[in-house]
């Protein structure tokens, strides 16, 4: 095996582990030899990485028997090119030395499904830390079709913040819904990260938005991401307050909690609507009357994740400044389980994010240091 690598690589690399399943106390922190990248692979220097509810179904082991362990977390990550593999050239993102953004989605990338880009329908669609481990180690091999070089003016923090959540949201709303000019988009969970980026992405493509929230102490978060209005969910009367403004209901609910609220949803949505989802974080048992979905003409739409060329166009977006990466809260990997408990106690509006301190310098040492809001000790 040939690989070519930037000088002055550390003998050993960090990786925070899921252990086995249970709670924050079966995370560890753990030192491994560096891997080695294969034919028409890289190793990336992770210089941040990003959680995401995922995250907590693998440590939870929920669904049971589903999840391997042990793992590492985290599916999204950014960092530097520092080796690569036979048959890859050194040029553009697979170049040793590039700052690059990672595509976290698995396939077996030979079906049909995976030849036009859908890996989410392959019958091996996986995840970074889902189906092998993640981002949350100083260094990770990937395939060298999956780096996206970083944009201009994007730390590596906001970088990590992006895929996972901006991805699904973008799939959801300007894919599966195809949101039009002059829509009306009700957001669930605006305070969250998919939901920070799905209020986003639903005002660029030309909507009106409507998030909800758990309480009112949570609305400023959605209305400075650009929402029209805000209804509060602990407040079972909720439905009515969107018809209160759009009599008609909304075009489109983008729904990613599942259980009771998508429920109420079909309250809220117009006849001729579509309701999206991506998950179930408060349940996935749900209880609907059909009379509303046929007698409306409302199309329940299932969607999960997005392809490597829609997160090719979020990152242009995002170095534009378009679209951002909403971070509530970084953390160093020594602190990951706390990072953990952030997010599983939704203290934080946004993403939790790992900050990777570089083991050795290297040619984008100046970017990594305009990381982002500072590192909590």
């Amino acid at each position: 095996m040939s690989v070519t690598s930037t000088p002055g690589t550390a003998a050993a690399s960090r990786a925070l582990v899921t252990t086995t399943h249970g709670g924050p106390e079966v995370m560890a922190l753990q030192t491994r030899p560096i891997p080695q990248p294969g034919p028409q692979q890289v190793r990336v220097r992770v210089h941040a990485a990003a959680f995401n509810h995922l995250d907590l179904w693998v440590r939870r082991g929920v669904p049971a028997g589903h999840w391997p362990v042990p793992i590492v977390p985290c599916a999204d990550g950014a960092g530097v090119v520092d080796a690569i593999g036979e048959g890859v050239a050194p040029v553009g993102p697979c170049a040793p030395g590039a700052a690059v953004v990672l595509y976290p989605v698995r396939g077996c990338m030979a079906c049909s499904a995976c030849r036009r880009g859908a890996l989410a329908l392959c019958r091996h669609f996986g995840m970074l830390g889902e189906s092998e481990d993640g981002c949350a180690r100083d260094h990770v091999i990937v395939p060298a079709w999956s780096v996206l070089p970083l944009p201009t003016g994007l730390t590596f923090i906001e970088a990590a913040a992006l895929p996972t959540t901006m991805l699904t949201a973008w799939h959801m709303l300007a894919t599966v819904a195809a949101v039009q000019p002059g829509e009306v988009v009700l957001v669930h969970g605006g305070r969250s990260g998919v939901g920070s980026a799905g209020i986003q992405i639903a005002k660029l493509l030309g909507a009106s938005v409507v998030a909800s929230v758990r309480s009112a102490d949570d609305a400023p978060a959605a209305l400075s991401l650009g929402a029209d209005d805000v209804v509060h969910t602990d407040e079972p009367s909720w439905p009515k307050a969107v018809r209160a403004r759009w009599p008609d209901g909304v075009h489109v609910v983008f729904e990613h909690l599942g259980g009771a609220i998508l429920e109420a949803s079909l309250r809220a949505v117009r006849k001729g609507g579509r309701i999206v989802t991506c998950g179930a974080t408060t349940g996935h048992t749900v209880s609907i009357d059909l009379r509303k979905v046929f007698f409306h003409s409302v199309q329940i739409l299932g969607s999960t994740m997005g392809t490597l060329a829609e997160l090719e166009t979020i990152l242009t977006l995002a170095g534009r400044g378009q679209l951002r990466a909403v971070v509530g809260a970084v953390r160093p990997l020594a602190a990951g389980a706390e990072a953990m408990a952030l997010l599983e106690g939704r203290s934080v509006a946004g993403k939790v994010v790992l900050s990777l301190t570089p083991m050795d310098p290297g040619p984008a040492e100046g970017a990594a240091a305009a990381v982002g809001p500072p590192v909590d000790s």
